[in-house]
């Protein structure tokens, strides 16, 4: 097993932290990880969520909880986001895109200066400040008029690198240089798209406008970007990147606090999900996260396809109602809303998801190769890796077939050995969270403010 990595002791002073989270779940959960363990080494821990994510982080034990911007579920999943979702128009998708996108920075930006900026504010005391990957620029906004450190957390390689392009799955030739190049390409065209966003927030808090993209400025600012996934799945990229981006693997909660969201071994109440996995042979365990899906059944049934050609059973972990099945369909097929990942996974033969940084952890972990049925842009990324080592393949929501997902099966299920030798070189849930905590402790002790 690969050894967590290597940091300096981690300060004994304790302090406040503040922790931005944007987004869905995936984008949250890493967040409280690492609130946790800090939290249970003594210091104050502010978390800011989405408010439709603010139960689940009490849930989970973090004490002091604040909404932050809008909810991150209605705005995809409400009856007109997905019928705009569903529309062959592909202005209508945009113009939703940028409406949701627009909305929620607003309410982001109006949370953030009550909470920092504002007399009296609350987190106006806060040591450091910590942020995912979609509220950066506000981080680094905020840091600098409270002239504190920054800490960023990362779920995937989303920055320049001469190991994997900016790209998923046409890089793979390219040189080294030629990889850097594009992530350079693509951090400008982002700037470009983008800019105007961060800079009206930086002129609402009394800062002067940024110049350039913001992964060179945090590179130039000498910001801790804390690589939360593991060194495994990108051989080479921690030498690289060295002590100011450290890769510290995939967080994840304690079993305790997990048990509290997902239930425990014999939850959620279904019991007769152990007595279905108890009457047959390992299925393909299918998620697709909090991703909203805009023909949710008929994914369902192409899956289901495909696995029955395969000889396998499907376990859904899904939201909502389906049609009843027949007796020989209820047999092959079984949803629950929500699984304890420790308990099930072993159970599973392999997995079909959607690509999520957490739920990809959590399936390699277990030693299963995968098929990711990416949704959102980022996801490509873990399938093109899976691809890459050998331990699954990849395709998109969009491009399901019964087919296809056959092939990438067939692929993946042979691949078996392959994912257990890569599960037993991955860096532990704990040793993880700990290099994580010990990276922003090391910020209390430090001049390095902005």
């Amino acid at each position: 097993m690969t050894g967590p990595v290597q940091t300096r002791p981690a300060q004994t002073r304790s302090g406040h932290v503040a922790i931005l989270l944007y987004g869905s779940r995936g984008d949250i959960q890493p967040g409280l990880c690492l609130a946790l363990e800090l939290q249970d080494r003594g210091d104050r821990v502010s978390v800011a969520v989405p408010p439709n994510l603010v139960s689940m982080a009490l849930a989970v034990g973090v004490d002091d909880v604040r909404p932050l911007g809008m909810d991150s579920d209605s705005a995809w999943t409400s009856e007109h986001a997905l019928s705009q979702q569903r529309s062959r128009n592909p202005l209508r998708r945009m113009r939703l895109a940028i409406a949701n996108v627009r909305a929620g920075f607003r309410a982001m930006d109006d949370a953030l200066i009550e909470a920092f900026v504002v007399d009296g504010a609350p987190l106006a005391g806060a040591d450091v400040v910590v942020v995912a990957p979609l509220c950066q620029d506000r981080g680094l906004a905020l840091a600098q008029v409270l002239d504190i450190p920054l800490v960023t957390l990362r779920f995937g390689p989303m920055s320049e690198n001469g190991v994997v392009g900016s790209i998923p799955g046409v890089g793979q030739t390219w040189s080294a240089a030629w990889r850097r190049r594009s992530w350079r390409l693509a951090d400008r065209v982002t700037w470009w798209a983008t800019g105007w966003n961060e800079n009206r927030f930086r002129r609402r808090v009394g800062l002067t406008s940024a110049r350039g993209p913001l992964p060179a400025r945090l590179r130039r600012l000498g910001i801790a970007q804390i690589q939360a996934y593991d060194p495994a799945l990108f051989p080479g990229l921690a030498d690289e990147w060295g002590d100011d981006r450290p890769l510290v693997g995939f967080l994840d909660l304690p079993a305790h606090a997990r048990a509290r969201i997902d239930g425990g071994d014999a939850d959620p109440a279904d019991a007769s999900l152990w007595r279905w996995l108890d009457a047959g042979p390992p299925p393909l365990f299918v998620t697709f996260g909090s991703m909203p899906l805009p023909d949710r059944d008929t994914v369902m049934a192409t899956i289901e396809g495909a696995a029955d050609r395969v000889g396998l059973r499907c376990l859904f972990v899904m939201s909502g109602e389906r049609e009843p099945w027949d007796d020989r369909s209820a047999q092959r097929s079984h949803v629950v809303s929500a699984v304890n990942h420790a308990a099930v996974l072993p159970r599973c033969a392999a997995a079909v998801h959607h690509g999520g940084a957490g739920t990809t952890a959590a399936v390699l972990r277990a030693g299963l190769p995968a098929v990711v049925c990416a949704v959102t842009a980022d996801q490509p990324v873990w399938g093109d890796r899976l691809r890459a080592l050998g331990v699954g393949d990849w395709c998109r929501t969009s491009a399901l077939t019964t087919d296809g997902v056959t092939t990438a099966l067939t692929t993946a299920v042979a691949s078996r050995a392959a994912a257990g030798s890569l599960s037993a070189r991955m860096v532990d849930a704990e040793s993880a969270v700990a290099a994580a905590a010990d990276r922003v402790q090391r910020c209390f002790a430090s001049a390095a403010h902005l």
